[in-house]
């Protein structure tokens, strides 16, 4: 039988022809947070198999096959967890063999933070809309932080390896000036343990360089604002509510509706993690592939995006 349990409320996923249905509301009244084996959505009569994000209306029937099992996160802030051979109707009553969990109660701004990404695109519109890039665009540089904010004052700094480049220069300057600069062989840098931690409620642009035998090859700036502390004290209690409201924080649920949450607050660094975190976990569904081409394209890795979202249309065609 299925178990309940307190948890976040959370909006749609749009996962195209997965959906459980076309006309996709603004504002579901679920959705499914988690799918392991069979399970399927049954709208206005027609049955159709569910993915991570499949939006739910009151009514709407979810049956879970031999082997599976599923998550359900309701706007009320419900959580709802079915076992192999089990099936919930949305809306209708609890059975009275449910438990209902401890969980938690989410802030308020959870719901609005999830709905921004995952409302925000689907892969076949990113696949068109990129296509004619991917040959043509010279590929980016800087991959993180890129067009992001930063929960920690003392961030990392990674970017693409340069053809013809040595070693790399590193700089960081904000409206009063430069910060500090390192030079470096690797294509990462841990933030300096010498220098003081950036200021938060800050923003910053970081500078890498390519420098080679002959010179400089190649440069690319990224902008990243450092999160206050309260607000930063606000994303970590919120990611350790979903994590509550999921059974803990590696199961697949919490990876994802941490890394939209995390998404929709402009943390794009930091919801990749979870996002390619919840592909090990769930290596058969398209969804992480699909999330992390969100991501990739909303920071303009668009290489990253169209090959994240090519392979979230090979598992959709796979038996």
């Amino acid at each position: 039988m299925p178990r309940v349990r307190r948890g976040f409320v959370v909006a749609i996923f749009a996962l195209s022809s997965l959906a459980a249905h076309e006309a996709l509301a603004a504002d579901p009244y679920a959705i499914v947070a988690s799918a392991k084996g069979r399970v399927d959505v049954t709208h206005g009569g027609e049955a159709r198999r569910a993915t991570f994000g499949t939006p739910l209306e009151r009514g709407d029937k979810v049956t879970v096959g031999a082997g599976g099992a599923a998550t359900v996160y309701l706007s009320d802030g419900n959580v709802i967890e079915l076992a192999e051979r089990s099936a919930v109707t949305i809306g209708g009553r609890v059975t009275p063999a449910a438990k209902i969990g401890p969980g938690s109660d989410p802030s308020a701004g959870v719901y609005n933070q999830v709905s921004r990404f995952v409302t925000g695109g689907s892969r076949q519109n990113g696949l068109v809309a990129m296509s004619a890039m991917r040959g043509g665009a010279e590929t980016a540089l800087i991959v993180a932080p890129r067009q992001s904010d930063v929960l920690d004052d003392r961030p990392s700094f990674h970017w693409r390896a340069a053809e013809g480049a040595t070693r790399y220069r590193v700089s960081i300057s904000s409206d009063a000036g430069a910060t500090w600069t390192r030079e470096v062989t690797a294509t990462e840098l841990a933030y300096p343990a010498d220098v003081p931690a950036l200021a938060r409620d800050a923003d910053y642009l970081w500078k890498v360089e390519a420098l080679g035998d002959k010179g400089p090859v190649r440069e690319e700036s990224s902008a990243f604002r450092v999160l206050s502390g309260g607000i930063a004290a606000t994303v970590r209690a919120d990611l350790t509510k979903i994590a509550e409201s999921t059974g803990g924080p590696e199961t697949p649920a919490a990876h994802y509706l941490a890394g939209s949450y995390l998404s929709g607050r402009g943390l794009y660094d930091d919801a990749t993690s979870h996002f390619m975190r919840l592909g090990e976990l769930s290596p058969e569904s398209p969804a992480p592939h699909e999330a992390l081409g969100n991501v990739y394209r909303a920071i303009g890795l668009t290489d990253l995006a169209a090959a994240e979202y090519q392979r979230a249309l090979e598992l959709t065609r796979s038996p």
